[in-house]
């Protein structure tokens, strides 16, 4: 009677550390997929940054020959993008963009879960 009382007891011991792993392995996974995107956003928002980088000085050149300038074509792309920031700090004052922002990741993920459910 006691040795099947300690086969019991050790298969449960047995099956809680099996769900402890398992639970471990799946915050793992979560984790390792919401770093990977990040990583791959952070990536995609590098290079989109150096191409408008470049991009902004292909045009301020182009202006500046067309304006017979040195100087004006980045004076117009700094204009331009210093009326960018304002639009932006507005609308961060207004936390319109947050909202944007917060309904676009819900949108994705509503998204996400549908995919899954559907599969």
């Amino acid at each position: 009677m006691a040795s099947s009382a300690r086969k019991v007891i050790d298969n449960i011991v047995e099956f809680i550390e099996v769900k402890t792993e398992q639970v471990k392995l799946k915050i793992i996974a979560k984790v390792a997929r919401m770093l990977s995107g990040v990583i791959a956003l952070s990536m995609l928002a590098l290079f989109t940054m150096f191409f408008l980088f470049f991009l902004s000085f292909a045009f301020a050149e182009m202006i500046n020959n067309g304006l017979d300038s040195n100087y004006l074509g980045y004076l117009i792309i700094s204009g331009g993008y210093l009326l960018i920031i304002i639009t932006v700090v507005l609308l961060l004052k207004t936390r319109k963009m947050q909202k944007w922002i917060e309904n676009l990741i819900v949108k994705l993920e509503e998204a996400k879960y549908e995919q899954k459910r559907d599969h």
